[in-house]
């Protein structure tokens, strides 16, 4: 008689978006929990991990309400192409009927299309702004199919259309006679001729000519065909323009068939020709109006870097490949630097907004950005081009009341198992160094009633949310008031509070499986086994990775203004601001999330700006440094305060002090105490981001081949999930950490349990090509 089949034990370690969404994924199986079991250990009072939020639950006043202001790690706001993510939550919302205001997917997000840039021109900054156009599809849904080689015909569409612009501007203003244009339509068509002289637009294989020597037939609509196809190549060139080299390049590659791997080499040669002689001649136009026409040299500009783009996916032959991890050894500015674009240009707001999205500057070194080519493209390529909807998608709320709310309680409610105030320690090896056999824990604190899972949520305006520090009541008395006196933060890596018990899981009576979705600069003190395991080949490609995949620390503020935005002097409608000073280089107005806080009308703010960026890397210091967060913190708080003494006058002229044109009226800040002067920073929230799990991922040249897949653990029963793993996107967002969740899901259904994990993975491994 065979035993009774006993369902597997899983472990996930983290609970962040990674964790969370693997936990998601396994439990939508039909009868999951005949198969398996589920139990997700955290740190501290709260999950969400780099995404968490917490409200503010401090009354500032004995008369007052907390304000419970949202108070994030960060700045977070989902781009439009973010489909597996979108679908995740779609899913959600409709299982659990949403989250208070937010009964449906549609009321959680809205669009925002408006991205500004700042560009410092003849010692001023000039203000860009791209309203970018909406489209008919949803995240959620999707629908939007294009090829990279679509991509490619329609940024040099793009490009034909803001040079014919450019040209029409400059000819209003300058008067040819008729011979001079005479003479260039001479000059430029000698050139196109010289460009088609070696007959590779006509040139046709020996195969196919022995077939019309065989059946002369045919002869008569190969050459229908090609005299339209000749036809179409040369329709609408202005011999009186340098841009007809571009519009020859556009038709050509527009005559081709939407797959590359159909294309005759020859072809894609003399796109490329044509693309260089047309930077030959922009590089002097970019020469010439550096200093004096800011509209037009910013144009110059873009099209000299989309065009230095689409010259090196030729000439590197990515386009044959259909991968882009091979320029993953390549710093983005230095591969377009290799492929022709200017250095004015490779400096400009548009290379420099890319980097601040990823927070590319390791060591937090503002002067030394650093970015894969590949990872870069791919992050361009989808923001620009596949987004769904808008190319932006703004929570109404906090980020973990309307990602991570869903996804917890849609997990509790299908019988996951939370065990928070857990640390994970250390993961053990068996004696043959070739799976995991043991995980020690630390439990942060005793609950009053250690039979029930710890209620983590508190109701906000009908929103369920996370409070900013634990919920007390549901702790040891003399724990809880010990922690209060002590200030002590919990999820601190530098916490000198001693932990209440030592708890080790057993391989086969507590789990049978791993999942690590705790994110790398975590990593090498809980998997110092791991590291150290000589019996196994997989050590070296963990030491590789630790080594080679680098993180760096940001930081996040919040102010909140008694001024609406225009009283400040923004004279546009909300934008989310990039490229700016740094290291706070990136700016969004947040107002719409006032509603959802509970401010009292005599202190009601009508703006809260967020700001974000990194900070010079002050390292991961032994944990028994107990004073390191708070330095840390008055270091950063310092340099917001310096930035907003000196250049939040650009941003919002109106918000400035009578005397100090550039510095932030101070008197503009919310502050329940009503202190005067500077000190009414106190009372905003200015965060840094120093916990190793909270360390953002870079994806610097050279590490993506160091890093691993989900099943590439080297340990039999450990898995992997993160945006830190090689997970296809390979860099660091929400979308990423999904994708890798996804992979996770689809590795342990196969490898554990023998079942085909049927949901598609948007985008992973470049499918999109």
């Amino acid at each position: 008689m065979s035993e009774t089949f006993k369902p597997k034990k899983i472990a996930i370690l983290g609970g962040g978006m990674a964790s969370l969404t693997t936990a998601y994924e396994l439990t939508s199986q039909p009868g999951w929990d005949s198969l398996y079991d589920i139990t997700i250990y955290q740190t501290g009072w709260r999950l969400g991990g780099k995404c968490a939020t917490g409200r503010n639950i401090k009354p500032h006043a004995p008369d007052y309400e907390p304000d419970y202001r949202i108070e994030e790690h960060g700045l977070h706001i989902f781009f439009g192409f973010y489909e597996n993510a979108f679908r995740l939550l779609k899913q959600c919302y409709d299982e659990l009927g949403g989250n208070g205001p937010f009964s449906t997917i549609e009321d959680a997000f809205k669009p925002h299309s408006l991205i500004v840039l700042e560009e410092y021109i003849n010692q001023n900054w000039v203000t860009l702004p791209f309203d970018f156009p909406t489209n008919s599809l949803v995240p959620w849904k999707g629908g939007g199919i294009c090829s990279l080689w679509d991509h490619i015909c329609t940024t040099i569409e793009f490009v034909i259309q803001t040079y014919a612009g450019i040209h029409n501007y400059e000819q209003s203003y300058a008067a040819k006679s008729f011979s001079a244009s005479l003479a260039k339509q001479i000059v430029l068509g000698r050139e196109v001729v010289e460009f088609l002289s070696d007959g590779s637009l006509l040139e046709f294989p020996s195969e196919l000519i022995q077939l019309f020597l065989q059946k002369p037939i045919f002869w008569g609509g190969w050459l229908n065909n090609i005299n339209q196809y000749i036809s179409n190549i040369f329709q609408n060139l202005d011999l009186t323009s340098e841009g007809l080299f571009l519009n020859l390049a556009h038709n050509l590659a527009q005559s081709l068939p939407r797959n590359p791997k159909t294309h005759r080499r020859e072809h894609h040669q003399l796109i490329v020709k044509l693309i260089k002689r047309f930077q030959t001649h922009l590089s002097s136009q970019i020469e010439s109006k550096i200093g004096q026409n800011s509209e037009i040299f910013w144009r110059l500009t873009l099209i000299d870097l989309a065009l230095a783009n689409i010259r090196g996916l030729f000439v590197d032959k990515i386009i044959d490949v259909c991968s882009l991890d091979s320029l993953d050894e390549y710093n983005y500015k230095d591969w377009l630097r290799k492929h022709g674009a200017k250095e004015s240009s490779v400096k400009s707001a548009f290379i420099r907004v890319l980097y601040d999205l990823v927070y590319g500057f390791p060591e937090g070194n503002t002067n030394k950005p650093q970015l894969a080519a590949g990872t870069a493209i791919r992050v361009l390529t989808t923001i620009l081009f596949k987004y769904n909807g808008a190319i932006m998608w703004k929570m109404q709320s906090g980020m973990a009341e309307v990602v991570v709310t869903p996804l917890y309680e849609v997990l509790k409610r299908r019988g996951v198992k939370f065990k928070f105030f857990h640390v994970a320690q250390q993961l053990h090896l068996d004696k043959d160094q070739q799976s995991i056999t043991s995980i020690t824990l630390a439990r942060q604190v005793n609950l009053k009633n250690p039979e029930q899972e710890y209620q983590p949520l508190i109701t906000v305006k009908d929103i369920r949310c996370w409070p900013n520090q634990p919920l007390y009541d549901q702790i040891l008395d003399e724990e809880a008031q010990k922690l209060q006196d002590q200030e002590i933060d919990l999820e601190s890596h530098w916490t000198p509070w001693q932990n209440v018990d030592k708890i080790t899981l057993t391989k086969g009576d507590d789990f049978d499986i791993v999942l690590l979705g705790i994110s790398i600069a975590a990593l090498p003190s809980i998997c110092s086994e791991l590291l150290h395991a000589k019996k196994n080949p997989a050590h070296q490609k963990w030491h590789d990775m630790f080594k080679q995949v680098k993180t760096v620390t940001t930081q996040g503020g919040q102010i909140w203004l008694k001024p609406t935005l225009a009283q400040l002097g923004w004279q546009k409608p909300s934008p989310v601001l990039g490229a700016y000073v740094e290291p706070l280089d990136v700016y969004a107005d947040m107002s719409e999330l006032v509603q959802r806080e509970n401010w009292p009308s005599e202190h009601y703010p009508y703006n809260v700006a967020y700001f974000t960026g990194v900070i010079a890397d002050p390292g991961i210091p032994p944990h028994t440094e107990y004073n390191f967060p708070a330095k840390a913190q008055k270091k950063v708080e310092q340099q917001a305060i310096n930035f907003l003494n000196n250049y939040i006058g650009n941003l919002w002229p109106n918000a400035t002090h009578p005397k100090n044109t550039q510095g932030l009226d101070w008197d503009l800040l919310v502050d329940f105490q009503n202190r005067q002067g500077v000190e009414r920073f106190k009372a905003q929230y200015w965060r840094v981001n120093i916990n190793p799990s909270e360390r953002y991922v870079l994806s610097v040249p050279g590490s993506t081949k160091y890093r691993l897949k989900t099943d590439e653990s080297g340990f039999d029963n450990l898995y992997l999930a993160g945006d830190w793993i090689n997970n296809g996107y390979n860099s660091g967002c929400v979308e990423a950490t999904v994708i890798s969740a996804m992979q996770a899901t689809r590795a342990i259904l196969d490898q554990c349990f023998h079942i085909k994990y049927t949901n598609k993975i948007i985008g992973e491994w470049d499918s999109w090509f």
